[in-house]
């Protein structure tokens, strides 16, 4: 095992344990309320979580997305109330286009602005998350062919608050006219920007977030008793429990593997495949665990629909199954028959 991946190993610890520690009932209610957990924050910020994808020499602590994987999964298993994973892939971006890292929270889009003759931006996105609180929006522009990662003040822009099934904070936003705080070229970028890892995010947080719902589910078939034993003893809740538990495998590997290829340089082909096997994962698996609960998991009270509402949300978001979808089988029908099966059965990073 190398060094790199114990520090990896080390950090998603100590990620777990402040999550867990601090990440209740009542702090999703409150986050949910439009509220901003700055004490959490501070404390991520104090771990060097979202420098871990930096470089060393950037001042991070240069893991690969690969090694990062697990605290990114984290995100998803706590519901972590905060933009924790946004905030290292916008560090990832700007310290990869040479750019200073400014410290403090931000929101990344996944919208491909334009950059014009005159460095002014313009464009929208429809459904930034994290927008409402953070101070600054990673985001990537083009201009004549070539592209730029810039960091832009969310002052600069105008804000139109967007309802989501996950009722986190979320805005349209629009740049018209506005001035970049610092911009870098980003070579290593395709047209798709910051999509592929944005949906490489909300692969790996949905698979940890259906972790957490399968725990949820054998914790409450172990307890609740109907007709004079635990429901966990009738084989059709343990039928649908074990389903649910390969779709939560399916889906952490499914992460990896997009983590994977984006450190291999093939950041839209992984996010492609996890997104949309994660994608059909999280349809199938909340529905089980419906199931498996009856109502009381829609209920207030109950920690159950604060993970299934961000699942069906984040599958919503950086590209839905369908999307992604699609564009592997574009991909594949332009290629002759033969490169099919090379393609498919290519290592991983191949």
């Amino acid at each position: 095992m190398s060094d790199e991946m114990n520090i990896g190993e080390m950090l998603a610890e100590q990620v777990g344990k402040l999550l867990g520690s601090q990440v209740d009932r009542e702090a999703l209610i409150r986050v949910e309320g439009g509220a901003f957990d700055d004490t959490l924050w501070n404390d991520i910020e104090e771990m060097g979580v979202t420098l871990a994808l930096v470089a060393e020499e950037a001042g991070g602590a240069g893991l690969s997305w690969a090694d990062s994987e697990q605290v990114l999964r984290l995100s998803g298993v706590f519901a972590a109330p905060v933009p924790l994973g946004e905030t290292a892939i916008g560090n990832w971006a700007l310290a990869n286009a040479g750019l200073e890292i400014p410290g403090g929270a931000l929101a990344v889009s996944t919208t491909v602005f334009e950059l014009d003759a005159s460095g002014k931006l313009h464009g929208t996105d429809p459904m930034l998350s994290w927008a409402p609180v953070v101070r600054q929006v990673v985001l990537v522009a083009e201009r004549a062919g070539s592209r730029f990662v810039c960091l832009v003040d969310t002052s600069a822009g105008t804000q139109a608050p967007v309802s989501t099934l996950d009722r986190l904070p979320c805005a349209a936003f629009t740049l018209s006219g506005a001035a970049p705080v610092s911009q870098g070229e980003a070579p290593l970028l395709d047209e798709l920007g910051l999509l592929p890892h944005l949906a490489t995010l909300r692969s790996a947080q949905m698979a940890g977030a259906l972790a957490h719902a399968l725990e949820l589910c054998v914790e409450y078939a172990n307890t609740r008793v109907q007709f004079g034993k635990p429901i966990g003893k009738f084989q059709a809740i343990q039928h649908m429990i074990a389903e649910l538990a390969g779709q939560a495998a399916a889906a952490q590997v499914a992460g990896l593997y997009a983590c994977r290829q984006i450190d291999a340089g093939n950041a839209t082909y992984g996010a492609a495949a996890a997104k949309s096997l994660v994608g059909r994962a999280a349809t199938r698996a909340t529905a089980i665990a419906h199931q498996v609960f009856g109502a009381i998991g829609i209920t207030d009270e109950h920690s159950l629909h604060y993970y299934t509402r961000r699942l069906w949300q984040w599958r919503a978001e950086a590209g839905s199954d369908h999307f992604w979808s699609e564009l592997l089988g574009r991909q594949a029908l332009a290629q002759e028959g033969s490169a099919l099966w090379k393609r498919l059965s290519a290592p991983v990073g191949g």
